[in-house]
């Protein structure tokens, strides 16, 4: 868009976007750890302990975003933390659930209906249903300028590194060097970049 008025045009015809920015620039920054300049969070479903979420400058949440940092869950008590670097762009339906630390580091994008648990219900006990037997939480890390593709799940103990690319519905548990192109369920490393 290199002419002025499609600009205009593209940002009228998308209200959202004043909103998401005001809202982010106006109120969440009063409720939220951090929020960085020019950062858009844009009708999001549900934000849970905002005061746990650091989101850097120029970061783009699209619709529908559900973001839980959870501090107490049948009693046990969790400190979770969220970091959110610079640059990052986050499409519609993320869904990130965090009782330890999630951290996405700067120039991040993630697609459409991702999922990020740092989290694991136990289901040790067959006496009991699996919501009432707690959960184990361990930090994700997702590395500077990945990507991650449509519909992937990351699981808690996750370590992508940076300028990965996560191919779509991927289910990612464990380690990620550098520089992988990895996809599947479970998700495995297919090559690497140069």
């Amino acid at each position: 868009m290199d002419n002025f008025s499609d600009k205009i045009f593209y940002y009228l015809n998308r209200p959202k976007f004043f909103i998401g920015l005001a809202r982010a620039q106006l109120f969440y920054r009063f409720f939220f750890g951090s929020i960085g300049r020019k950062t858009m969070v844009i009708s999001p479903e549900l934000i849970t302990n905002p005061s746990k979420i650091f989101i850097g400058a120029n970061v783009i949440i699209h619709p529908g975003a559900r973001i839980l940092c959870i501090t107490d869950f049948h009693g046990q008590q969790y400190n979770p933390i969220i970091k959110i670097g610079n640059d990052v762009k986050i499409q519609q339906g993320l869904h990130m659930s965090c009782a330890d630390e999630i951290e996405i580091q700067n120039g991040v994008t993630i697609a459409q209906y991702v999922g990020i648990f740092d989290i694991d219900h136990n289901f040790h006990d067959t006496t009991k249903p699996i919501h009432a037997q707690g959960i184990t939480a361990k930090k994700i890390l997702i590395g500077q300028n990945s990507f991650i593709g449509k519909g992937t799940v990351i699981m808690g103990g996750t370590k992508i590194g940076k300028n990965c690319v996560v191919g779509a519905n991927s289910v990612v548990r464990g380690a990620f060097p550098d520089y992988s192109v990895l996809s599947g369920s479970p998700a495995k490393i297919l090559y690497k970049l140069n």
